[in-house]
């Protein structure tokens, strides 16, 4: 009997991981090169499994893992005895980002075809934002600076895109430069659409993005579609209204669709034409202009992309809340960017779980653990048939009489 009314239980989420794929990858890469014990398959599968099931992870909590008698029989990792703390930090400095990387490409093409984002009109919608991590103790090895001049603290910046299920596209910011969402965000954009060969996608940005020249450079991709945000004051160049008057928009009140030029610092115009949508959405007493350059669609439908941008901001909150995303396992950018692909996969997991199943974020992570309970006991019975001796290859520590 099910533990519950479900569309999708753990254990088919995890038989479509491809495990012979991560071992290929593996060998690809060289991961496990000059190491005999913290291999990049046990390191991914710890990492996984710790973030799905400890509420606040540390070095010793992801040393606690190892030995603890779960993640050794789920895993078959009997044979592996406690590592220190201090190895892990060591492995974690050092350890092939490309592996994980891989992987997490890997694993997330699996899932897709079972399982994929919203579309909106047949493209799929990108959300592409940033959130800061800050190191209270000043620990970073890298990173950009906040604060005045007598507190001043280490930050990393991370920049995502999401399609509703997954991280898609993530990229991990550390040099100062990047402060600057327009300079973040399209870079995001441009690796994300030069890695799809299916261009069916929408990037969907805030205002942080506000670089005359950068939408420029957008707009210079063919086939790359977005939707962005302007400040309601922001200088235009009209080339072209709309007539307003037969547009049916059920999202409030629709001021304006126009074609325009921007102008840039230097108040020079840009060459690219695009179209901006001025709103006021019901109940509220500001406008929003939106800029974009897709032409086709009616301006009800661009305003219905963009209201779908915050779901990237709930994303980013889960993370942090849920996912042990607000602090850092690695104070080195090779750690950082490891730690950060294994909290997407086991992000992936999750959304996947919670959307099939129509739960919250953490009842969600709950029920996942408690299925995880019931096949570990249905593992026990199979592996020993009710000899419980059979278990000692595991080094489980069990009392003697038991």
């Amino acid at each position: 009997m099910a533990l519950f009314d479900q569309k999708i239980s753990l254990a088919e989420l995890l038989s479509l991981i491809p495990d012979g794929e991560i071992e290929r990858i593996a060998v690809e890469t060289r991961v496990d090169y000059c190491t005999k014990r913290l291999g990049g398959k046990l390191m991914l599968n710890m990492l996984l499994y710790a973030h799905l099931s400890r509420e606040r992870l540390g070095l010793r909590g992801l040393s606690d893992v190892l030995t603890s008698a779960d993640f050794k029989l789920l895993f078959d990792y009997g044979h592996h005895q406690g590592i220190a703390h201090s190895s892990l930090s060591d492995r974690l400095s050092v350890i092939d980002v490309d592996f994980f990387r891989l992987s997490y490409q890997r694993i997330r093409e699996r899932f897709c075809q079972s399982f994929c984002g919203e579309t909106i009109c047949g493209l799929q919608v990108q959300r592409v934002d940033s959130t800061l991590v800050s190191e209270a103790a000043g620990k970073l090895q890298t990173g950009m600076t906040c604060g005045n001049n007598y507190k001043r603290k280490k930050m990393v910046k991370y920049t995502l895109n999401y399609d509703g299920m997954s991280g898609s596209c993530c990229c991990v910011h550390t040099a100062e430069k990047y402060a600057s969402e327009s300079l973040a965000l399209p870079q995001n954009v441009f690796k994300h659409f030069k890695r799809e060969k299916n261009h069916s996608h929408v990037y969907i940005f805030d205002r942080g993005q506000s670089a005359a020249k950068a939408f420029d450079d957008l707009n210079s991709h063919q086939g790359l579609l977005f939707v962005g945000r302007l400040a309601d004051n922001r200088k235009l160049s009209v080339v072209k209204d709309f007539d307003l008057t037969y547009r049916n928009f059920t999202h409030g009140q629709l001021k304006q669709d126009a074609l325009v030029h921007l102008y840039d610092k230097a108040k020079v115009k840009t060459d690219g034409i695009y179209r901006v949508i001025r709103f006021r959405p019901q109940g509220k007493d500001q406008d929003i202009l939106l800029i974009t350059n897709i032409f086709h669609l009616r301006a009800e439908t661009i305003a219905q992309m963009y209201r779908r941008r915050w779901d990237i901001e709930v994303f980013f909150r889960f993370l942090k809340q849920e996912l042990n995303f607000s602090h850092f396992l690695s104070l080195n950018t090779n750690g950082i960017e490891v730690v950060m692909y294994t909290i997407l996969i086991a992000a992936m997991l999750v959304m996947i779980y919670k959307k099939e199943n129509q739960l919250g974020y953490k009842t969600a992570i709950r029920k996942m653990n408690t299925e995880l309970q019931k096949i570990m006991i249905v593992m026990v019975v199979k592996i020993t048939g009710g000899d419980i001796r059979k278990l000692d290859k595991y080094n489980l520590n069990l009392p003697n009489d038991a």
